[in-house]
């Protein structure tokens, strides 16, 4: 403590008595300095240690704060990522749909257009033998009128024949050689059915349909069916001619499909009336489903007949229009070249008039005349031969 005292009075000569109150004015202010230093440093280190306090508090709020917004972040940034995975599959399936709906569109398109081309066809197929078929009945009837009635009904079971092999038969059988057995036994679903052709010039009798439910008894079959090409049938049930295109009866206890002017029908429409025996003999007649596939059968060859028919009529109407227009033509252009061409029509030249005689007064008058070999001509060709000899 003197030690100290004695460096105060050296280094600031408090020794001097004079001086004294200078001198502790001065240490006092110094003091006085020190103390307020102090305690300011004192303050400030307080307020620096609240500071850092209030600060660390605040960040770690702040900390936590940014700890939940960067999860936040995290948590959006992933469900991002999943709707834009959703989008882009959606956006894949997309565009999957569309190139399988073009596909199927095309493939749509393709089975149309082929369905259409080939309907075009098959329409093409049918006119031409609709054409061939009314060519053949046209050349058909001119022969029948020169030819036996034995020979007619041999060219009507030829043209029947044709018409049964078309149909959906199991089998048809040729039986007009054979005695009480009808002209054809056709096959059908384990069941078997007389067909018996008739090429009357008249109405066949209703003798003939109880004729065939005793051949139908003898044979052993399920049913039978008269069909008759140019005329109507009388129903021996009623002794009165059938008024219906079909009719189906019972003689005998045996079912029997009256068929009239089949030669008036087409192939389709004839068969799928004879399948109308089947849906009567079978043992599933109570089922309904079988008689209505009989009955669409029908009305859809009925339906087909009529758009062919009408097909026809159209057709054979334009060519009559082109061969009268030819035919006006030709003759205004003879009218121009010979005066008085009305002269010259074929009216006014005397045709030959023979006898109308029968195919066989025609063949005998051969025979007498010695043309052996013309005995066997049919037809046109035997009317020309016949003519020929006529004339000379």
């Amino acid at each position: 403590m003197e030690e100290t005292l004695k460096k105060w009075n050296l280094e600031f000569n408090i020794s001097d008595t004079d001086s004294e109150p200078t001198l502790f004015l001065l240490l006092k202010d110094y003091l006085d300095s020190y103390n307020n230093h102090k305690l300011n440093h004192i303050l400030d280190e307080q307020n620096r240690i609240l500071i850092d306090d209030r600060v660390i508090e605040k960040s770690s709020l702040l900390q936590d704060e940014l700890d939940t917004k960067s999860q936040e972040l995290s948590d959006l940034s992933d469900e991002l990522n999943q709707i834009n995975s959703t989008c882009n599959n959606l956006y894949s399936e997309l565009d999957s749909l569309k190139q399988n709906k073009q596909s199927e569109i095309e493939l749509a398109v393709n089975q149309s257009v082929s369905a259409k081309s080939e309907l075009i066809q098959y329409l093409k197929v049918e006119n031409d033998s609709l054409k061939t078929q009314v060519n053949q009945i046209l050349s058909d009837f001119v022969k029948d009128q020169n030819c036996s009635s034995y020979e007619a009904g041999v060219i009507g079971e030829n043209e029947m024949l044709k018409v049964l092999q078309s149909g959906l038969w199991d089998e048809v059988s040729e039986t007009n050689k054979k005695d009480h057995s009808g002209d054809f036994i056709i096959k059908f679903k384990n069941k078997n059915y007389i067909i018996d052709v008739k090429n009357y010039s008249g109405n066949v009798p209703g003798k003939e349909v109880v004729k065939l439910s005793k051949d139908i008894d003898s044979n052993s079959c399920d049913g039978g069916a008269i069909i008759s090409l140019n005329s109507g049938i009388y129903n021996p049930n009623t002794n009165m001619i059938t008024h219906e295109k079909i009719h189906q009866i019972t003689v005998s206890g045996k079912s029997i499909l009256l068929l009239s002017n089949a030669s008036l029908l087409n192939q389709d429409f004839i068969n799928s009336s004879l399948k109308l025996l089947h849906c009567e003999s079978s043992s599933d007649c109570n089922n309904t489903m079988v008689t209505d596939n009989c009955k669409r059968e029908i009305v859809k060859s009925i339906m087909k007949m009529e758009r062919e028919l009408d097909s026809e009529k159209k057709s054979f109407q334009q060519k009559i229009t082109r061969k009268q227009n030819d035919l006006e033509n030709l003759k205004n252009t003879l009218k121009e070249i010979i005066n008085g061409f009305d002269e010259y029509s074929d009216d006014d030249s005397p045709k030959p008039q023979y006898p109308k005689l029968f195919a066989k007064e025609m063949r005998k008058r051969l025979l007498d005349a010695g043309h052996i070999e013309e005995s066997k001509l049919k037809g046109i060709e035997l009317k020309n031969k016949y003519n020929e000899l006529i004339q000379n």
